[in-house]
């Protein structure tokens, strides 16, 4: 009898537990259906990894939905068609876009709905087939997938020329470039003693060139009263020699036709009289050497000279 009773209440507590799990299934139900959603279709380009069914459809960061269906749209190969159930009293208008979000650091996504599309880019437009249309704007995380290709390329050839930066021939060059520095490092004091005392130098011409400077000053200073005044005459000079450049002029345009008689007619004579004059000089340069050799031949005649041939 003990026994049995046992079992009855074993029963009795495997019923009651059945009997509370079934009323919050009823409760949970009920408080499900208590709201009433609207069905929509959001259609995505390119990518929908990390969204699955049952995934949240948030408004402004508000859970308002779920995922219920995702699958290829048959018009496009390079579109998802995303059904999903909406609260019906979501305020849900021409202006609102569904972007796809990052659900913390899970790599699931999740459908968020903004108010107005902002700055970002709308995507085109496609016809309902049974539900109203959502239309979606491309995400910065659709982005970020789209440029990982690029990202990664880049971060290859980033790679491949590091791998060639650090092989061993430019290991051994910068080897012997520590080297050559820590030789000259240690021959560094001396260099800086060597530009020390040229620092010095600098300084003594430097002060040198300022007290030659001021020399040329003022000796360009007391120069410049001469200096103008031979500007001055140059000037004059100048003026001068216009004058009697066009004085020139006045004479060969009133004179050309004497001139022209003269070097035709009497070039020839004057060349003729200097010939004569230089034979004249040449006869006298003679004379004037007899004469000093004999004196009395300007009164004497001279003794013939010559030798007597016999016949």
């Amino acid at each position: 009898m003990e026994r049995e009773a046992n079992y009855t209440a074993v029963g009795a507590f495997v019923m009651l537990v059945l009997a509370m799990a079934m009323a919050f299934i009823y409760w949970y139900s009920d408080a499900r259906n208590s709201k009433s959603y609207v069905r929509h279709e959001v259609y995505f380009e390119g990518s929908v990894s990390g969204l699955n069914v049952g995934s949240t459809v948030r408004y402004l960061g508000v859970d308002v939905g779920r995922v219920v269906n995702l699958t290829i749209d048959r018009r496009s190969a390079a579109r998802v068609q995303v059904i999903v159930d909406i609260d019906s009293s979501t305020p849900i208008s021409e202006q609102t876009v569904a972007e796809l979000s990052l659900l913390g650091v899970t790599g699931l996504l999740y459908i968020d709905l903004l108010g107005n599309v902002g700055n970002k880019r709308l995507a085109e437009p496609v016809q309902s087939e049974r539900y109203p249309v959502i239309r979606s704007v491309r995400s910065s995380f659709d982005l970020l997938l789209s440029g990982v290709p690029e990202v990664m390329g880049r971060a290859s050839e980033v790679a491949q020329r590091a791998s060639r930066l650090l092989s061993d021939d430019n290991l051994d060059a910068v080897s012997r470039m520590a080297g050559n520095v820590d030789d000259a490092s240690r021959s560094l004091p001396q260099t800086m003693r060597e530009v020390d005392a040229l620092v010095r130098d600098l300084r003594v011409i430097s002060r040198d060139l300022a007290v030659v400077s001021g020399g040329l000053r003022a000796t360009s200073e007391e120069s410049m009263p001469v200096v103008r005044t031979a500007v001055q005459r140059l000037g004059v000079a100048a003026d001068n020699v216009a004058r009697t450049s066009e004085r020139l002029d006045a004479f060969v345009t009133e004179n050309s036709v004497p001139l022209a008689t003269f070097t035709r007619e009497g070039l020839p004579e004057l060349e003729r009289l200097v010939r004569d004059s230089r034979q004249t000089a040449v006869e006298l340069q003679a004379l004037s050497r007899s004469l000093r050799e004999d004196p009395s031949r300007l009164l004497f005649q001279p003794a013939p000279r010559g030798v007597e041939v016999p016949r």
